[in-house]
């Protein structure tokens, strides 16, 4: 009876220092950081719910082109040993991903740069695939410098009229209206905001690399309508090839998808090549839980989207925006 107790007695103890020690390494393991970055599967949205156009015929498509993220978030060692256990997971090193010290808010600002430049590029792939090199250009906002008087009045998407006496209608009539102009001068801008015309006296700033160059403080860009890209706190270059698409998708009577669900990924250059992009094998499982059927992706990135976890959803290489076109033109009607 003693025997029995002293054994079950030890075994207790033996039973609570084990626990003891693997709360102990499970606590040591959270806390150790490692130069790691755990890659998941992200968010994803239909491309064409970001598209806003003003002054041209829109038209609501019927399937969807998902747009698609990834989620990428510094990890400890615990965290480590679980990502390595999940097929749909990818961990790579800090040093792939981050600059050199670079902070947090530097690489969020670098990304929301990535993806102003690829929904630019995005733009001009589009209507150089459309009928509209007959329309009259028009000079639009993009974007203003900050800090600037210009910025505090005039708004992304407003379209320039005059500058003091000088009609606007292309880009360089803008250069030309303010070649007899000097830093701190006042002058006239006239706008075309839902619709109506709006002035503001505005003073002339500086360019910082030449004080005697004057400076609006605005980013414009010549286009036949007003066309752009909400993409909301997204980053990076890799919804180009899908924002490109949703651009011609919503300007086009026809319906591009052929009412399929259709997924993809890739950056866009003005040529309209589609470039390779990271975290594709996640893409692929979040592509699916989307309910794509199709799935495009850069040549670049086939062969490591192909060893993805996946059901049925098919993977479809391109090269250029005409490869997708083509695909998607051979889709059956649903």
């Amino acid at each position: 009876m003693r025997a029995d107790h002293q054994r079950g007695s030890k075994g207790a103890l033996t039973g609570a220092a084990v626990l003891f020690f693997l709360v102990g390494v499970v606590i040591l393991a959270w806390n150790v950081r490692l130069p790691l970055v755990a890659f998941s599967p992200g968010p994803t949205n239909d491309a064409t719910n970001a598209v806003n156009v003003d002054g041209a015929d829109v038209y609501r498509p019927a399937g969807e082109l998902v747009m698609l993220t990834v989620a990428g978030q510094d990890i400890n060692a615990f965290e480590a040993f679980v990502a390595a256990a999940d097929p749909s997971v990818d961990v790579l090193a800090r040093a792939v991903v981050r600059r050199p010290d670079e902070t947090d808010e530097d690489f969020r600002r670098r990304n929301l740069q990535l993806m102003d430049a690829s929904t630019q590029t995005a733009v001009g792939v589009a209507l150089a695939h459309l009928d509209v090199a007959d329309l009259p250009p028009q000079v639009f906002i993009t974007g203003y410098a900050a800090d600037t008087p210009a910025g505090e009045v005039l708004e992304i998407g407003d379209r320039l009229v005059a500058l003091d006496d000088v009609d606007i209608e292309v880009t360089d009539d803008l250069q030309v209206a303010m070649a007899d102009n000097s830093p701190g001068d006042l002058v006239i801008i006239t706008v075309e905001r839902e619709g109506h015309p709006v002035h503001f006296e505005i003073e002339l700033d500086a360019f910082e690399e030449d004080r005697e160059r004057p400076f609006i403080g605005i980013f414009v860009r010549q286009l036949p309508f007003w066309v752009d890209i909400d993409p909301g706190i997204v980053g990076g270059p890799s919804a180009g090839l899908m924002y490109t698409l949703a651009i011609i998708d919503v300007l086009t009577p026809a319906n591009l998808t052929r009412g399929h669900v259709v997924a993809g990924t890739g950056t866009i250059d003005a040529e309209g090549n589609v470039g390779s992009i990271g975290g594709v094998r996640q893409k692929v499982v979040a592509a699916e839980a989307a309910g794509a059927a199709y799935m495009l992706v850069p040549e670049a990135n086939y062969e490591a989207a192909r060893t993805a976890p996946r059901l049925s959803m098919e993977i479809v290489p391109v090269a250029t925006i005409d490869d997708a076109l083509a695909f998607l033109n051979g889709l059956d009607e649903l």
